[in-house]
């Protein structure tokens, strides 16, 4: 029956027109990118040049793929996607009705962000399917095995989002005061997450923030190994798994 839940949820949430607006956004970022990787900003190549010490045309592509357009996006698309989670439902008064069926609150919380967790995935890999085949074409070097490894430990990044955003919009219930909250916070850890790159006496307390763990891949670009994806995948996936467990706790106790 769960499994059922997340598939119907799935589906009405691929119809809606925000999940059409967030592959829009993904597909100009994937349409975008060969021409900003052909030319990229001066300022992004003096600074790159200073952390990896190269001129590489698919190391810079990689991270401004990784930090221009997916760091940006995957914020904006996990609050589009679980922002007002639980919030609508409960201002048009569904919320109690679903409740009064035998499930309960935290689970129903775990179904629709797990829900929220599978579109973002869908979009995330699709833009990344997409990019790879357009960039390969005209990117000198491309190393598709990279590429993907990088996005593989970034997905669960973006999962953090779609999760972080759910556990606000319970805790705040206020559909754009929460919105506000969550895209200001996963702003935040994404001006923080090459801190550092910038500044290595600050890599220890970098660690704990999810967008450094998703960006990892960029600091062993020159020897990438499956170990240096484990570790920030495992981290990634309890932090994520604590912030749903006190999603699920407050939604307990949400008032219908």
């Amino acid at each position: 029956m769960k499994a059922r839940f997340l598939w119907l949820d799935m589906r009405a949430t691929f119809r809606e027109r925000k999940t059409w607006l967030a592959a829009g956004m993904l597909a100009y970022a994937a349409l975008a990118m060969p021409v900003i990787a052909a030319k990229p900003p001066e300022h992004v190549l003096s600074a790159l040049k200073g952390w990896f010490s190269t001129s590489d045309p698919f190391i810079l592509f990689l991270f401004i793929w990784t930090d221009l357009a997916m760091n940006k996006s995957i914020t904006v698309i996990g609050v589009v996607l679980a922002g007002s989670l639980l919030i609508r439902e409960k201002e048009t008064g569904q919320l109690a009705v679903l409740l009064s069926k035998p499930v309960s609150p935290a689970a129903y919380f775990l179904a629709r962000t797990l829900s929220a967790c599978a579109v973002m995935g869908v979009l995330y890999i699709g833009a990344h399917l997409a990019t790879a085949l357009l960039v390969s074409r005209t990117l000198p070097g491309f190393r598709p095995a990279l590429f993907f490894a990088s996005m593989t430990v970034h997905l669960f990044a973006a999962f953090f989002c779609v999760c972080f955003s759910a556990l606000m919009a319970v805790l705040i219930q206020k559909r754009a005061l929460a919105a506000l909250v969550s895209l200001l916070m996963l702003s935040l850890l994404v001006g923080l997450a090459f801190i550092g790159f910038y500044n290595p006496a600050w890599s220890g307390l970098s660690a704990f923030n999810p967008l450094t763990q998703g960006i990892s891949m960029l600091g062993h670009v020159e020897d990438p190994s499956p170990a240096h994806m484990v570790g920030p995948m495992a981290v990634l996936l309890g932090m994520n798994a604590v912030v749903l467990a006190l999603g699920a706790l407050r939604a307990r106790h949400l008032e219908v």
